[in-house]
């Protein structure tokens, strides 16, 4: 076998000193430079026997640098491994190249240094010929140590945070199949974490019935899949991730794990895959514990939205630029990964002889970008400033409830031809009458795949036949108003998830289908402006569905959009006077028939805060004391660090903390919801320690002995210290499950009865829990319950459609008697 030789470029103060050459040692051959070669490999791999041998296979080819003044010379065959020959005194050295870039790199630079020092050191190395083979020596080793290194298989660590939500489940699990599916057999070793802040025990659930579910390829073979998918499942495993010292656990088992297999961190990806208030302290633990080795790399993957205007984008950008290089962040619009959306760019340049003429102002009427969702708009704006597209609108429309699902991106041409025939002596190959338009048709909708459509009457396109095929004939299908012969329609010829997609291009570092620092920041210079301007327009109400689909067309017209059909007078809210547009900086509705306020993340937790503050206040003013009940979990944290930062007037002083529920752990314990509170809220705020109430788990030295009556000894506290046993404020959140506080779903302990504080059974670890019983809670004066993130938006739609039934879904039996119940949610959360 012989292999291309590769010329070696010397420095030009090389160049009178040495000279290149080369030789091809192919089977057969028997040159007198390629025996040479091979009896110096020979007789170094004897010198460093008992060492693993490091020779290459015969029948490679070799490269010579000779430097004729010092009778040093470099020889090695590309393609094997290296040794050094200079220890031995003989004149020259064998060196060969495994072919990967570190290694070329290093070749290279211990090249350039003996080189160097031969050149430089020359006359005292000729008198003291012992200190030059001694520094060969040590070359040689490190070297040869540095070769071994890298001929060992590679392994790629992959770790999903929020493994155990919705979009992980749905989407993300199978993309991280389907990377494994491609690259299983070329040589990568992978393994898999699932992390979310979710008990080891029931993630663990979670994760074997997500992996269990994971579906192969079409036109793979049952016995195949079978097998890949169970090897992948023993690749996969979850825990939980939440403190530093969790990260630093994470990145010793990878390594010791390695080390173990006798294989070669290539490098880490993790996947945020978790709301993004979270990024800045994930962040913060995967550069300080969890990156990975010298040598590996680290791509980080961030969910969007990234901010919501351009203040927010750039302090994210800024947080976690402290952290983390550009090339090692991929912030994921999945629609970048979507087949067509893909396409547009490519479709301009294969048709550009065809388009070159059309793609202007002249001919294009208007461009229109939609994206509908049936799942619970606004049509806006928008003119391109450049000479092109000058006057050409761009009308961009998206919403949740509407009419249809569907994604498309649709240009419209010109037409000013005028038929005498009636339509049905119309040629659809030939009219000019028919529109004329060319649709990037993402998904969905009525065609129900991807399709790039042409109209006939404009040109036939050119899409690459390897992965693009012509759209079967399906008679009595009409898109836009024409049947779907009356276009050249082609759609992908394997139809491909975009995470999967996208998954794949991190993997393989490929940045071009993902949102840079540079382009966020671009595209919120033109959307902030845009959306400040909304703010002084009062949206419009509709009900949502198919029938009511018309309230939201709309005509263009003299360069304005308006709606087509004024507003029914009976969709105005309510007998006090019209909102104002300030009213809608956050989204008020009705959630099973309370108040509903929903909003960015950011902002949610901004605006409770503010209105836990403002009762407070209240109760502060009234009666002199206010008793504050939090429950714990994640989703309380940021609140927690909002109120502790910035709400300086809060009267901490006469403010009683009680706990919602509490796990039977040791109240330093960091699964302890008391040491949550403590650790985001208490160190920074002046709580007088005596107006400070964690739950008694832990008494006499046992954790929720029934014995120890520390249930009773809570509800007298509260009945002492609490008028009529009435919080003047209860937060509650809501489980994926349905379950609130620590009351669960078929269990009946604490949902009625007399008991005030209870002790119950979670399904998860840690298994004991002490909790406020439900008609404790519903004594309060308010309750508010905080929902976020996209894990519970199904969760959130089945309670909205469900009655009172707390023994299936404990949430749903959460009403004061007298007071008030407030729903705080998230977008994620209520709209998905």
């Amino acid at each position: 076998m012989s292999c291309d030789l590769k010329k070696i470029p010397l420095p030009p103060a090389w160049k009178q000193k040495a000279e290149v050459k080369s030789v091809d040692v192919a089977p057969g051959k028997g040159t007198r430079e390629g025996t040479e070669c091979q009896q110096l490999l020979a007789s170094t791999s004897r010198l460093l026997s008992p060492a693993p041998c490091l020779l290459g296979p015969e029948g490679q080819s070799c490269f010579l640098l000779w430097f004729p003044r010092t009778g040093f010379a470099i020889r090695g065959p590309a393609q094997a491994r290296a040794v050094l020959r200079l220890v031995l005194g003989v004149p020259h050295v064998c060196l060969s190249c495994l072919g990967t870039p570190l290694l070329a790199h290093t070749l290279w630079l211990a090249t350039s240094v003996l080189a160097a020092l031969g050149m430089l050191a020359e006359p005292h190395f000729k008198r003291r010929p012992g200190v030059w083979k001694m520094l060969m020596a040590a070359m040689c080793v490190a070297l040869l140590s540095g070769l071994q290194a890298q001929d060992l298989p590679r392994q790629v660590s992959i770790i999903l945070l929020g493994a155990t939500g919705d979009l992980a489940r749905k989407y993300l699990w199978q993309g991280l199949f389907h990377l494994y599916l491609e690259e299983v057999g070329k040589g990568h070793h992978f393994r898999f974490h699932g992390t979310a802040l979710t008990s080891t025990e029931q993630g663990q659930e979670v994760i074997a019935k997500v992996l269990e579910s994971l579906s192969c390829p079409g036109d793979m073979a049952s016995g195949h899949c079978a097998e890949l998918k169970a090897q992948f499942q023993q690749l996969s495993e979850y825990r939980r991730l939440k403190t530093p010292e969790d990260y630093l656990a994470l990145s010793k088992d990878i390594e010791a794990q390695v080390e173990h297999e006798g294989l070669r961190e290539t490098g880490r990806i993790f996947y945020l895959s978790v709301p993004p208030f979270a990024y800045v302290d994930i962040a913060r633990n995967i550069n300080s514990s969890c990156r990975p080795g010298p040598g590996a790399w680290l791509r980080v993957v961030l969910e969007k939205p990234f901010g919501h205007d351009l203040h927010s984008a750039q302090q994210l950008a800024t947080e976690l630029g402290s952290f983390f290089q550009e090339e090692e962040m991929y912030r994921v619009d999945h629609y970048l990964g979507k087949q067509v959306v893909a396409q547009i760019l490519p479709f301009r340049d294969q048709n550009r002889a065809a388009l070159d003429g059309l793609w202007n102002r002249h001919h294009v009427e208007r461009v229109e970008i939609v994206m509908k969702e049936t799942l619970d708009a606004e049509g806006i704006l928008v003119h391109i400033d450049n000479l092109r597209w000058e006057g050409v609108p761009f009308i961009l429309m998206s919403g949740k409830a509407l009419d249809e699902r569907v994604s498309y991106v649709r240009i419209l041409f010109k037409n000013q031809a005028f038929c005498v025939q009636s339509e049905k002596h119309w040629v659809a190959a030939q009219s000019r009458c028919l529109p004329r338009q060319i649709i990037f048709y993402i998904g969905h909708g009525e065609l129900g795949s991807p399709a790039v459509l042409v109209s006939r009457n404009l040109f036939q396109p050119a899409l690459p036949s390897a992965s693009w095929k012509e759209v079967e004939g399906r008679p009595g299908l009409h898109l836009f108003g024409l049947p779907l012969s009356d276009y050249y329609a082609y759609s992908p010829v394997r139809e491909q998830d975009a995470y999967s997609l996208l998954i794949s291009h991190i993997f393989h570092c490929r940045k071009d289908s993902f949102v840079t620092t540079e382009n966020l920041l671009a595209s919120w210079v033109f959307w902030t402006p845009l959306l400040d301007s909304l703010a002084h327009e009062v949206p419009r109400f509709y009900p949502g569905g198919a029938e009511n689909g018309q309230l939201l067309d709309f005509e263009f017209s003299g360069g304005h959009l308006s709606f087509s059909q004024p507003l029914p007078e009976q969709l105005v809210p309510g007998p006090d006077s019209a909102p104002l547009p300030s009213d809608f900086q956050v989204l008020r509705a009705k959630y099973r028939e309370s108040p509903l306020i929903s909003a960015w993340p950011e902002e949610l937790i901004a605006r409770l805060a503010g209105d836990i503050e403002a009762a407070a206040v209240r109760a502060v003013r009234r009666f002199g004391k206010f008793h504050l009940a939090l429950s714990g979990g994640s989703s309380p944290v940021a609140l927690f660090q909002q109120l502790a930062t910035g709400h300086y007037s809060f009267p901490w002083a006469h403010t009683h903390l009680w706990l919602v529920d509490e796990r039977c752990v040791p109240l330093w314990d960091p699964e302890s919801n008391f040491q949550g509170l403590q650790t985001h809220l208490l160190q920074h705020v002046r709580v007088p320690h005596y107006n400070v109430h964690p739950m008694p788990v832990h008494r006499r030295q046992r954790l929720c002995a029934e014995e120890d009556q520390g249930a009773q000894a809570y509800a007298e506290e509260i009945s002492a210290l609490v008028t009529n046993g009435s919080f003047d404020l209860v937060l509650l959140g809501m489980g994926t499950d349905g379950h609130t506080a620590s009351l669960f779903p078929q269990s009946p302990a604490g949902l009625d009865g007399e008991q005030l504080v209870v002790l119950t059974t979670s399904p998860s670890s840690p298994h004991r829990r002490m909790s406020l019983s439900l008609p404790l809670i519903n004594r309060a004066r308010k309750v508010a319950v905080l929902v976020m993130g996209r894990m519970k938006r199904e969760i959130a739609m089945l309670v909205s459609r469900v009655g009172r039934d707390p023994k299936k879904w404990p949430i749903s039996g959460v009403l004061p008697d007298s007071g008030q119940l407030v729903w705080y949610m998230d977008y994620d959360a209520f709209l998905g």
